[in-house]
Parts: structure tokens; C-alpha cells; sequence
């Protein structure tokens, strides 16, 4: 089976070398446009089919469809109408705000803004590819990840790019780390998301200190805490 989809592969492989060749001979570099679609084409191809050939391997990774979301950086898998087994997966290398106090945390600054664009994104039912690294489960159970869409979009680097996470290192889940801190540093350079109010992931700046949106993120925390 495999020797006969390797044997399958070369024989497209020959084809589209065929196929570049003779439209160069026929309209020169005016093919440009083509070949560089063709070759977006490829490039696409092959990069979901590696994926795909991690995500079947339960070693590696799996296919699974979302739940539901509970924070920017963290979402539970499984049919929402069916008793599967559930799971909660926790994407690796990154860190979003808190948006939901817990035991271990309190409630971050843009922890609600993180929290809804994945929820909007990693929506109920969609599907999506997990892909581990070194360690696959965090000390609290959770699945540790990276999770790419069908479209083939990265989403850990998503949030980051985006300024709704920072790059965080989890040893021994590193792969992605040095990727991770050149889109944090692009995000911060450009002051988007979660940089237009933090100064580090400690702490805020002090002009948005003294903002309304801030003092009202106070109120609401301090009532949220009496009410936990």
C-alpha cells in the first residue's frame, strides 16, 4: 500500500515537472504568475499532508472537533450532543490572559477579549488538528498541543501574531519557542492586542492604569472575586 502511494506521488511528481517545463518553453518567464501558483499549490499540499499524516498517527497527534471554549489558550473536545470521552486541550507555548478566576489564577486585562476571539475562531463543532510535542499532558491532565485548522493555519502562532497571547516556554515543549518570541516581538513593535496595555506579562502599563476601561476591569474583578 504504501509502496504504491510512493509510486503514485513520484508519477504526479514527474507530471507537474513535465508540465512546468513545457510552459516555459512555450511563453517564458511570462508563465511567472503560473508557475508561482503552482508552486503556492504544492507547498500547500504538502504541508496538509504531513499534518494529516501526524494527526492519524495517535502517537503524534489526532483530528478532534471542539466542544467548547473555556479560556483564550485552552478548549474541550468531543461531540457537545453525544457522551464521547471528553478532553481538554491546552495550546503549547503560548499564554493568553486569564479570562475565569480559578484557584490558581486570577482574572488578566484582555483575558475576555482573548477568550471570545477563540471562541469565534475554535467554534463549537469545528474540527481541528492537534499536534504534540515532547510531553503530552500537563501536570493537571490537560492534552498540551499545537493546534493547526483544516485550512492549515497554526493557531498558537495565530494568537500571538495577532497580540492576544505571549510567547511562554514550557520545557520540554520547545519546538516552536524561537518562532513564538519573533511574533511576540513584531506584535509588541506594532503595539497590537494585548501590547496596547502591558508593559511585560506581569504588568500593565501606567497610562492604561488610569483609563476608564481599566477601572471598570477593577470593579468587575473585585465582584466576580466576592461572588466565587
Amino acid at each position: 500500500m504504501f509502496d504504491k502511494f510512493i509510486e503514485k506521488s513520484y508519477d504526479i511528481l514527474i507530471d507537474i515537472i513535465a508540465f512546468v517545463t513545457d510552459l516555459i518553453a512555450v511563453h517564458g518567464w511570462y508563465a511567472a504568475p503560473i508557475l508561482l501558483g503552482i508552486f503556492l499549490l504544492i507547498r500547500f499540499a504538502l504541508k496538509m499532508l504531513f499534518l494529516y499524516l501526524r494527526a492519524i498517527n495517535p502517537l503524534t497527534g489526532r483530528i478532534v472537533r471542539v466542544a467548547r471554549v473555556s479560556d483564550g489558550d485552552t478548549f474541550i473536545t468531543g461531540h457537545s450532543k453525544k457522551k464521547y470521552r471528553r478532553e481538554k486541550v491546552r495550546l503549547i507555548g503560548i499564554d493568553t490572559p486569564e479570562s475565569v478566576r480559578s484557584m490558581y489564577m486570577d482574572v488578566m486585562p484582555y483575558g475576555k477579549e482573548a477568550s471570545e476571539y477563540t471562541k469565534r475562531r475554535l467554534y463549537e463543532g469545528r474540527r481541528v488538528i492537534l499536534i504534540y510535542d515532547q510531553a503530552k499532558r500537563d501536570e493537571f491532565g490537560r492534552l498540551l498541543a499545537y493546534v493547526y485548522l483544516l485550512t492549515g493555519e497554526f493557531y498558537n502562532a495565530t494568537l500571538v501574531k495577532k497580540g492576544y497571547a505571549f510567547a511562554e516556554k514550557y520545557p520540554p515543549n520547545v519546538k516552536f519557542c524561537n518562532r513564538f518570541e519573533r511574533l511576540e516581538s513584531r506584535a509588541k513593535f506594532a503595539n497590537r492586542g494585548i501590547w496596547k496595555i502591558y508593559k511585560n506579562k506581569k504588568e500593565v502599563k501606567n497610562e492604561y492604569k488610569r483609563t476608564e476601561h481599566y477601572k471598570n476591569f477593577l470593579r468587575t474583578k473585585s465582584s466576580s472575586s466576592n461572588n466565587w
